[in-house]
């Protein structure tokens, strides 16, 4: 059996714009074809594939609800991650793509209060004219 020590040194970072609405699977992903930061971690909000490697086009299956500490890993490590919600696009490492976007159908992100798409709807302009 294999025991673990974890040490807290700050808050997690909170991606969800809706704490209630969402739904996570884990998913396990290997230290080699994660992207890793400065201190071995793989950020919370990272887009991965359903294989666990880091990804930001067609092929993304959701993204990394926490921080998951890779220092002590022995190669894999078991990681949750969102497949549904909404999710505050400011609060991500890189921003999506417009494919990891279509591709993360169950996944809203929020940016600013507004969601955003990949669909864009061109301006209409109505006119309007009285007779007196």
């Amino acid at each position: 059996m294999r025991q673990s020590i974890r040490t807290i040194s700050e808050a997690q970072k909170q991606l969800l714009a809706y704490n209630d609405l969402y739904l996570s699977v884990n998913v396990k992903v290997a230290k080699a074809t994660a992207t890793l930061d400065a201190n071995n971690k793989l950020v919370a909000g990272t887009i991965i594939d359903a294989t666990g490697k880091t990804v930001n086009d067609g092929t993304a299956f959701g993204v990394v609800y926490e921080d998951i500490d890779f220092t002590d890993s022995m190669g894999t490590e078991v990681v949750p991650v969102i497949i549904f919600g909404f999710i505050n696009i400011h609060k991500m490492p890189t921003a999506p793509s417009a494919t990891a976007i279509s591709a993360l159908k169950m996944i809203q992100f929020i940016d600013d209060g507004l969601v955003t798409t990949t669909t864009t709807v061109a301006p209409t302009t109505t006119t309007s004219t009285s007779q007196a």
